[in-house]
């Protein structure tokens, strides 16, 4: 793949220290050229003849030559690199993400360079982005996006503030977890949130049809909002205790179904933001000697490969990340490229049915 990064483990710094890189006038030696010609040749300058281009190619598939995209940045020339900056490049939406973005970069001849929030200083950030063709940020925050002080022209934000972002339709997705659950002919759904829902959950809702969300994440309130207003078209009222805040992380998400689960009268399913999420509350249930779905049925958010390893498999919403990817690179080539841009902002989602859910006893 054409995907770099700029932490590598000291292992593979010896491995790469022990296999010299091939130099441009190691090239030119090969080719019987001078290196001017063939940085003309890499750099696609219009003054080299074909048969010396054709050399110069010809020697750059013998030596196993590999343009630096940063070097020839610096020099110059037309970058073909695209800077990814994310903070946490582990987490399955990043690597899904990363995925398919780097399929892409790979067909359109671009180098992906991965770059992390926290771990450079916002103005090496920016002096290596400033290199780049365009930038992709993954799960960016408020704090992130203000605190890098210069991005190139051209840049997409995914699952996050941003310009031109792009993303799945949350609300549409939360309504066909919660239309299953209704199907499946249940009436007491609880719903845990993810982060910065109850923040909106408080907010009068002629604020929030006026509100700028440039700075903030809209994927967690989307969710909390389609729950809600499933629920009321199913003419159904929400219980106090219902709705319990979390984060997108397991931990929080056993936590709050530990206390959906301590109620009175408990649901008989409950819809999870994310799938990490969804995987607490099962454990939960477990522990607690519940059969997962005959006496609780819980719908994740996510489809992440955790979601088919789970017992039972995981019921979830499934988000085309890959593709997202694939898409923000396209659009990221176009624009440098000066080409139309045609990739969709919002992509939709789909209702994977699989064990965990099913109608109530």
């Amino acid at each position: 793949m054409a995907l770099k990064t700029c932490h590598t483990p000291a292992s593979e710094n010896l491995r790469a220290e022990s296999k010299p890189k091939v130099t441009i006038a190691e090239v030119a030696q090969k080719a019987g050229v001078s290196p001017m010609t063939v940085s003309n040749v890499i750099n696609n300058k219009p003054n080299v003849r074909p048969h010396m281009r054709q050399r110069v190619l010809d020697a750059i598939a013998a030596t196993s030559y590999r343009v630096n995209p940063v070097a020839r940045a610096l020099a110059g020339g037309k970058s073909r690199m695209l800077s990814v900056i994310t903070q946490q490049p582990h987490l399955p939406y990043v690597a899904e993400v990363l995925t398919g973005a780097a399929h892409e970069a790979q067909k359109q001849n671009y180098d992906l360079v991965v770059l992390m929030f926290g771990r450079r200083s916002q103005s090496d950030l920016a002096a290596i982005s400033r290199l780049s063709a365009g930038a992709l940020l993954i799960q960016p925050s408020r704090e992130n996006l203000l605190g890098i002080a210069d991005l190139p022209e051209h840049v997409v934000s995914v699952d996050g503030p941003g310009p031109r972002p792009l993303g799945v339709d949350n609300y549409g997705g939360a309504c066909q977890a919660m239309q299953h659950l209704l199907s499946l002919g249940h009436t007491r759904i609880g719903f845990i949130t993810g982060l910065q829902a109850a923040v909106y959950d408080q907010t009068p809702k002629h604020v929030l049809e006026n509100y700028d969300y440039t700075y903030d994440h809209k994927d967690a309130p989307e969710r909390l909002r389609a729950y809600r207003d499933c629920m009321k078209a199913a003419g159904l009222q929400i219980p106090h205790g219902y709705i319990q805040d979390s984060d997108y992380s397991r931990a929080a998400g056993e936590r709050a179904a530990k206390r959906l689960l301590s109620l009175k009268d408990p649901p008989t399913a409950i819809f999870a933001s994310c799938d990490a999420i969804a995987i607490g509350a099962i454990h939960v249930a477990q522990s607690r000697g519940l059969s997962v779905p005959q006496q609780l049925s819980v719908v994740g958010f996510d489809d992440f490969p955790v979601a088919l390893q789970s017992h039972p498999t995981l019921t979830t919403v499934r988000q085309p990340l890959s593709e997202i990817g694939a898409a923000a690179v396209r659009l990221l080539v176009a624009m440098a490229e000066d080409w139309p841009q045609q990739e969709p902002q919002v992509f939709p989602t789909e209702l994977v049915v699989r064990e965990s859910t099913c109608r109530p006893t």
